[in-house]
């Protein structure tokens, strides 16, 4: 049986090797949004999108695999 877990955001910001303020400029949100996150507090779903956006991009600049909304662990606003 394979069991697939969710990623904690904290895990693929690091995998990439940026800080919470670089991924917050990049994705245009405010750090503290990322803080939430990754303290399993619920954000809105355009800064999630936005956040998913930029991490995605570095992925694929290094020829890792995209991630979907779903595949990380946190909470959205209006899930």
């Amino acid at each position: 049986m394979i069991v697939i877990s969710k990623i904690k955001l904290a895990d693929a910001r690091a995998e990439l090797g940026m800080t919470q303020l670089s991924l917050s400029v990049f994705a245009s949100v405010s750090k503290q949004v990322i803080v939430n996150a990754e303290k399993g507090l619920a954000i809105q779903r355009i800064g999630a999108h936005r956040i998913l956006r930029v991490l995605n991009a570095e992925r694929q600049a290094r020829s890792m695999p995209s991630l979907s909304i779903t595949d990380i662990d946190w909470k959205i606003v209006g899930e």
